[in-house]
């Protein structure tokens, strides 16, 4: 850990460390024991710790606030009490230590494509965490071991993602880097995502910017960077390029709930506004995000007359809907019901989030090209992901479904938002983030942030922030007394205040 080293206990150690005898090091070094550690291991350790995190946070946080589940105890994701979740942003600066250390002794060895997938995995988290609190640490946060600064800058939002030396500028670099090491044979060591593959990886750093892009659409044209990504072709072109992470049901690669308690579990439950979308098209994926509310045994699951519920966001308190049926059988091995062949993945991104990606881009003519065409391949392929069962619910093939349930592009933009929705289920903190770029664009000018302006949306039951989607998280409360001179600062570029509805560059 470097940046989140910060922390009292990190200082502590680091005091008892410089106070010890300055010959401790040569006395006690072990000559049987490598002093660098290989950037595979670095890489793999990040890269599972990272996913598991955002997988975590997925359940907790962004599938809740985005509204595709609710939490029934401690709901104050859902009615919008908002603070700083303070284990996303301590549990994905330590992985990008890791991953930034993995990218330095990568690129002292030559190898290009350890390197490249490290640069990767670091654009994804910045992206997030900048997405999620608005300016953060960045040019100084991370600079390997030999970093003793715990007192970093906090960037702006527009630099990190769109400026010099941003996540822009360095999914360029690493795309440089993977097409050296694809010609020199080279593979990523440590890699438990893509095999070692660095053509896989090249195309999940196309994709990254393709999502950050469209992001950054309500601020400048985009329209350029993104037609030369499609053009090029070098995008994911099946479910087969999809970036997860596969769990293999035992420790330490189990899906990050599976441990939970039951009653932990429990808390989450499917929201009223995703049931009454999936149940509208009679979507076969409410079979893979749900169980049956009046099924419990294998036989059963196969009877079409299920039934599927959902609950209000904000569901604690008192007058609201607290039913809503629990997570599928691949989130968690649930006590006398059904066990799912395989559990879920951690998802980075997928060939139907950029389907829908593209679908929006077309529509809105960013880029050229056929918006109902990338609007179904992303349906189909977000389906077939899941392997979903088509004839439980009714339909014949995915064109059955597609023709006959009413989700049929209508050539309005909302047909692609619920899709998009949908699709990024458990994508870690994207249906949160998204879910909040739609609702900034809904609203026109962005100054209500309303929820109810997106029609599957709804205002949560109980809601504590007059109606108001926030915009942020808080920064953690240590950032104000360790790092407190860019604390200010950072806090000044918002309005003065650590507030959940500041307005971040990329909303205001």
């Amino acid at each position: 850990m470097k940046y989140i080293n910060i922390t009292w206990s990190f200082i502590l150690v680091a005091l008892l460390i410089t106070s010890c005898d300055s010959n401790f090091e040569s006395t006690n070094s072990n000559p049987n024991e490598p002093e660098i550690v290989s950037p595979g291991v670095l890489f793999t350790g990040a890269t599972r710790s990272s996913v598991n995190s955002m997988v975590e946070e997925s359940f907790l946080l962004a599938n809740n606030a985005a509204q595709l589940t609710a939490k029934t105890l401690r709901s104050e994701v859902d009615r919008y009490e908002w603070n700083a979740f303070t284990t996303l942003w301590l549990n994905q600066y330590e992985a990008l230590a890791d991953f930034v250390d993995a990218e330095n002794i990568a690129a002292e060895e030559g190898d290009n494509a350890t390197q490249a997938a490290s640069i990767i995995m670091q654009s994804w988290v910045f992206s997030t965490l900048t997405m999620t609190y608005g300016d953060i640490p960045y040019t100084e946060a991370i600079k390997g071991t030999s970093n003793d600064n715990f007192t970093p800058a906090y960037d702006e939002q527009q630099a990190i993602l769109d400026g010099d030396g941003g996540v822009l500028d360095r999914l360029k670099e690493a795309e440089e880097l993977l097409g050296a090491a694809i010609s020199n044979n080279q593979t990523v060591e440590g890699d438990i995502i893509y095999g070692g593959d660095p053509a896989k990886w090249r195309k999940l750093a196309n994709v990254i910017q393709l999502r950050v892009l469209l992001h950054l659409s309500n601020k400048r044209d985009v329209s350029s960077d993104m037609q030369a990504i499609v053009n090029d072709g070098d995008i994911f072109q099946s479910n087969e390029d999809n970036a997860i992470l596969n769990y293999l049901g035992s420790f330490p690669n189990n899906f990050p709930i599976f441990p939970l308690k039951q009653g932990d579990f429990d808390a989450v439950v499917m929201a009223k506004p995703s049931v009454n979308l999936l149940q509208n098209y009679s979507d076969p994926r409410l079979g893979v995000f749900a169980r049956p509310d009046n099924i419990l045994t294998l036989e059963e699951f196969n009877n079409s007359s299920a039934v599927y519920s959902g609950a209000d966001n904000g569901s604690e308190v008192g007058g609201c809907d607290k039913g809503g049926s629990r997570l599928g059988a691949r989130y968690y091995d649930y006590p006398s019901h059904p066990q799912g062949d395989t559990q879920a993945n951690g998802i980075i991104s997928t060939y139907a989030e950029q389907e829908l990606i593209l679908a929006e881009a077309t529509f809105k003519g960013i880029i050229s090209g056929d918006s109902e065409a990338h609007y179904l391949d992303g349906i189909i392929a977000s389906m077939d992901y899941y392997n979903v069962n088509l004839e439980v619910f009714g339909w014949s093939s995915y064109s059955d479904f597609y023709n006959n349930s009413g989700v049929a592009f209508d050539n309005t933009l909302t047909k692609i938002w619920e899709q998009k929705w949908i699709a990024t289920f458990f994508h870690g903190m994207e249906p949160l983030i998204d879910v909040r770029r739609m609702v900034y664009e809904a609203n026109n000018d962005g100054s209500d942030f309303l929820p109810s302006e997106v029609p599957f949306l709804e205002i949560p039951c109980e809601n504590l922030n007059d109606d108001k989607m926030p915009i942020r998280f808080l920064y953690p409360g240590n950032e104000q007394s360790l790092n407190s001179e860019n604390y200010d600062e950072a806090i000044s570029r918002i309005g003065g205040s650590n507030s959940q509805n500041a307005k971040m560059y990329l909303m205001e």
